[in-house]
């Protein structure tokens, strides 16, 4: 059960400061001096976007070594690989947990349901946070081209 806390809280601090950094790095790209987009809500959704799809490879990575190299949890039901977990699964299972969508026909057992149930409540802290930052940038940049009329 250590590893699996150790593991969990691993996965939440790295994402965290990825989507952090993104964060940054994009506010940067889009309203710092050195602005180098024409397009920047494009830029912005686009970069968050794939800021999520490496913070779920990243929690699928986490369910890779909980079950494959530490043996502290399977994943049971519909899978692609048949008896064995593929990278595929595994990521398909971690996006339907980190959206909180939870299609359930794929199920974690033993201490990885722990990480699943954090995989949700992360997921959706951080899908907020990229909404509100979404919407800042908006006001900005909108609120700028209608004072520069």
């Amino acid at each position: 059960m250590i590893e699996t806390v150790f593991i969990t809280a691993l996965l939440v601090v790295t994402a965290s400061i990825i989507h952090f950094r993104v964060l940054r790095w994009c506010y940067g790209m889009v309203m710092g001096d050195d602005r180098r987009t024409t397009h920047p809500m494009l830029l912005v959704i686009g970069v968050i976007f794939v800021a999520h799809l490496a913070e779920v490879f990243l929690y699928a990575l986490g369910y890779l070594v909980m079950e494959l190299w530490l043996g502290v949890g399977t994943l049971n039901g519909a899978r692609e690989g048949g008896g064995t977990d593929t990278l595929f699964d595994l990521f398909y299972f971690s996006i339907a947990s980190y959206t909180t969508l939870g299609i359930g026909d794929i199920v974690p057992t033993g201490p990885m349901r722990l990480l699943t149930g954090i995989e949700s409540l992360h997921g959706l802290v951080l899908i907020a946070w990229s909404s509100s930052f979404t919407y800042l940038m908006m006001e900005q940049l909108w609120g700028a081209e209608v004072e520069g009329e």
